[in-house]
């Protein structure tokens, strides 16, 4: 019988990889050519099946299992499966932040499950290094040797509230990654000004990374180099030269401006630095494919009009601005985006006032022709009048909008009637096909049940018991109050009942 170890192993991955279909893994083992849904296992049964087998009397061998399937049961077992990241201190090299197994795990069930494991390069090509330790080191140079020829997905990170880790084996783990440059697929460093020097070295080296997509790179105390941002500059220059990148992050940290080595062929950029209107406006025409833009801080002063020329984005799909004092509006102004699906805005003001002209959106939106799929507004202005609100909601072509989170406290009658509003076939006017609502920051009281109305009509399935409303598209509602906000009793009764908040 197999032991409770590998029984524990079992149940925690092996039922998943009966409902895929198969891989050809045929150059570990040519002679078995067994389609894993040709079983005809029910995977929730074979579970406990597994977990009880003998080798005889009608038993099940899981240590003769086709290599095919064993295949299947280790690429599954390291797929990311958590809906959020997890930052756990580990001893070991990771898969990634979504993805908590240990490809050895399986592998210990026997030698030739051992065997396939070692020899299957899938599972060692994503190394996370959480706090460097000295454990990793040696784990570290294993997967890479294991992981074969494939492309490498390499990562280095450190909890930032602690500085938990070993600086001296974050260096060697990193020259153990440098050492593999030439199959470096995507690359993110967050740690300390003493790795830019291993880092540097890059420069000067006669590899290449002729398949590299994604770089993101930070020191968070640049500021102790003098030669730091110089320096960056170089490694940017070089990460830059490779004609397959397409993903960069810009950070804060020896990173100050719009780099003029910026290739043309970049698809999402992530700009950390301070900007305003007037730096990003020139650059834009140098990344003409562009479709995902985050800009995490519009903060500084911009001698910009509205009335300036407008910059073409033919491919964004997605647009993220975080703005402070300047108002992001002024920039979504100057801009056309015929493929927008995405719009996030987070706007905030020292004065808790918004300076926004939120009519600025359906501007961008009639102008654009765009489908837009999701709409994303946050602004701390406590002087954003209802009818504001209603108004750019109301003008903006939202037809195809899907989720629509609003960070806006003051949501009243007004809103929650544009919400409600049906046209004479007895759909929605706004966003009839509306899949998920957002309020993470209720604070205003409206009448008692109008909430609960206005959900239930838009709602995929009758929750009202009256079968006879025609059902919408709703699927997740999420209504969070603020502190001591008290719902009436007939919201508060429908939004309990349901799970809502």
């Amino acid at each position: 019988m197999v032991n409770e170890t590998v029984n524990e192993i079992l149940a925690a991955g092996i039922a998943s990889p009966f409902l895929s279909p198969p891989s050809s893994h045929s150059n570990l083992d040519s002679s078995l050519n067994v389609p894993v849904l040709s079983l005809g296992l029910d995977p929730v049964k074979s579970i406990y099946h597994l977990n009880f087998v003998e080798r005889t009397g009608g038993g099940f061998d899981v240590t003769q299992l086709p290599v095919e399937i064993i295949c299947e049961i280790l690429e599954k077992f390291v797929e990311d499966d958590l809906p959020h990241p997890v930052r756990d201190d580990t001893p070991l090299p990771l898969v990634s932040h979504t993805c908590r197994s240990d490809p050895t795990k399986l592998g210990q069930i026997c030698s030739r499950w051992r065997a396939v494991a070692v020899n299957l390069p899938n599972l060692w090509s994503n190394i996370l290094i959480y706090n460097p330790k000295f454990s990793q080191v040696y784990l570290t140079d294993v997967w890479l040797e294991r992981s074969g020829n494939n492309p490498l997905d390499l990562e280095i990170n450190f909890d930032h509230t602690e500085s938990n880790y070993d600086l001296r084996s974050a260096t060697r783990i990193l020259q153990s990654f440098i050492a593999h440059l030439g199959r470096w697929k995507n690359f993110h460093l967050d740690m300390s000004i003493e790795l830019l020097g291993p880092l540097y070295t890059i420069v000067h080296s006669p590899r290449r990374p002729h398949i590299l997509e994604s770089v993101s790179f930070e020191f968070y105390n640049a500021f102790r180099d003098q030669h730091a941002e110089v320096h960056i500059d170089e490694i940017w220059k070089y990460f830059h030269g490779c004609p397959t990148l397409r993903l960069v992050v810009w950070s804060g940290a020896g990173v100050y401006s719009f780099p003029t080595h910026a290739p043309f062929q970049l698809t999402h950029v992530q700009v950390g630095f301070f900007v305003s209107i007037d730096d990003i406006l020139p650059f834009l025409p140098q990344i003409p494919l562009i479709q995902e833009l985050q800009i995490d801080d519009l903060s500084k002063d911009s001698s910009v009009t509205i009335s300036g020329q407008q910059v073409l984005l033919q491919h964004l799909r997605i647009l993220t601005i975080c703005s402070h004092e300047v108002p992001a509006s002024s920039f979504i102004a100057r801009l056309t985006c015929p493929s927008l699906e995405t719009l996030t805005i987070n706007h905030s003001n020292y004065l808790d006032e918004s300076n926004q002209d939120l009519q600025e959106i359906p501007r961008l939106l009639r102008r654009s022709g765009c489908y837009l799929q999701q709409l994303d507004l946050c602004d701390s202005g406590i002087n954003i009048a209802d009818y504001d609100l209603e108004r750019c909601l109301s003008e903006s072509p939202l037809r195809s909008l899907t989720y629509l989170p609003l960070w806006m406290g003051g949501i009243s009658d007004q809103m929650v009637g544009l919400l409600s509003r049906k046209s004479t076939d007895g759909s929605h006017e706004f966003a009839p096909f509306l899949e998920a609502l957002d309020f993470p920051s209720w604070n205003t009281g409206t009448t008692d049940g109008l909430l609960a109305s206005v959900i239930s009509s838009r709602w995929y399935q009758a929750l009202d018991h009256n079968h006879s409303t025609p059902l919408g598209h709703l699927r997740n509602a999420v209504i969070t109050p603020t502190q001591n906000f008290k719902f009436g009793p007939i919201d508060e009764a429908f939004l309990r009942e349901n799970g809502l908040y």
